[in-house]
């Protein structure tokens, strides 16, 4: 069977000049694809902070010991009064039944007595004798107090192809802050009230992948589930003929805390986390919900990819990243099959912004969500 040719019947020229364009089709195809997972990185030193393991314990002999001097302590001795030799406490008595009783004049009783309760008045309801007072309800204790803890992460912000492993070169984001929830958060109208610090002017310029990347040393001095929240500036991408804008969101919880993961930030495009996001370990499910405005976003597509440091090659473009629609309400769920940094983008578009020839043009808005997930090794170490 002679082997198919795609220009064995046509001329030379013509082959040729179909090859080609084929071959731009292909290579179109496969920039588009890695064109798409061009992502903001916001990731945290460490996917985790945990307390450290307590080690001092209470010597048992030492509290047998103080047990034996309390119980050889002799009991106090009630005071006496120098005059009667009474107890002290038996001789005193309340203020208010040695203080007389003041009478009411007799003019006043009667016209007290004579005055008419005025129209649509009720009376008063006065308890039946024998009943004690209704004692108030005594105020809630306050939350318990944190424990300050000396702790501290790294951020690292930069824009990265996170398949190839590179870094691009991105400016500064016009948004970093940090938001920190724990039990004691207040809650109003069904959302968590954390407590919010800005952090870009800790931002530094730093190097990451022989690019120039930004980060900073944010200090935790509470524990605390952490969200950092970056808004980044509009950029023109000149070979779509559009501009991007990328919200970013990732967690850090610190000793223990995990209350407010499922909270949305309030950013004006964001991934909302069903699954609890970290403590996962590969191959697990993460679902969110894509939430523009505050409300569910429908067939918006969202991508998932992860950062392949190890430069693993890949049979197809389409092996890249994963792709899905979020349903009626907004949701969407992934397999994350492999352990590392992933993230979770949704894309909507946004209010034109004027272009470089002072003509309207689209804009973009990628919603990002940045999650470890541990290997199973790394989960038995943990």
């Amino acid at each position: 069977m002679p082997r198919f040719s795609f220009s064995s019947s046509l001329p030379h020229t013509v082959g040729a000049i179909l090859s080609a364009a084929l071959w731009a089709v292909v290579c179109c195809a496969f920039t588009a694809v890695s064109a798409n997972a061009q992502v903001t990185l916001l990731v945290p030193s460490q996917p985790s902070i945990e307390a450290p393991a307590k080690t001092d314990k209470a010597d048992p002999s030492a509290k047998r010991d103080d047990k034996k001097q309390e119980s050889k302590q002799p009991a106090p001795k009630p005071e006496k009064s120098a005059d009667t030799g009474k107890t002290a406490a038996s001789a005193r008595k309340p203020e208010a039944a040695n203080a007389p009783t003041a009478k009411a004049a007799p003019g006043a009783e009667q016209g007290a007595a004579k005055a008419p309760a005025p129209q649509g008045t009720p009376p008063q309801a006065t308890p039946p004798q024998g009943t004690p007072p209704v004692a108030e309800a005594p105020a809630p204790p306050p939350p318990p107090e944190l424990p300050a803890i000396d702790e501290q992460v790294d951020v690292l912000i930069t824009m990265m192809r996170p398949f190839q492993y590179q870094s691009i070169v991105m400016d500064m984001p016009q948004l970093f802050a940090v938001l920190r929830y724990d039990n004691a958060s207040p809650v109003k109208d069904g959302l968590i009230q954390p407590e919010r610090r800005d952090l870009l002017g800790d931002v530094e310029e730093i190097g990451y992948l022989d690019q120039k990347a930004w980060g900073a040393n944010v200090a935790l001095t509470i524990p605390g589930l952490y969200q950092f929240i970056i808004e980044g500036r509009p950029w023109w991408d000149a070979a779509r003929g559009q501009f991007l804008q990328h919200y970013v969101k990732t967690m850090l919880p610190v000793h223990g805390v995990e209350r407010g993961w499922e909270q949305p930030v309030g950013q004006v495009f964001e991934i909302q986390a069903l699954t609890r996001p970290f403590g996962l370990t590969a191959p697990a499910l993460f679902t969110g919900v894509a939430l523009l405005h505050g409300k569910a976003l429908p067939n918006a597509p969202v991508r998932m990819v992860r950062i392949n440091t190890e430069k693993r090659p890949v049979p197809t473009p389409w092996h890249e990243e994963m792709e899905a629609r979020t349903d009626k309400a907004g949701q969407f769920s992934f397999i994350l099959n492999q352990p590392g940094w992933w993230c979770c983008m949704a894309i909507a578009p946004g209010d034109p912004l004027k272009g470089p020839d002072g003509q309207p043009k689209p804009l973009n808005l990628g919603a990002l969500f940045w999650l470890y997930v541990d290997g199973a090794a790394d989960a038995r170490k943990r």
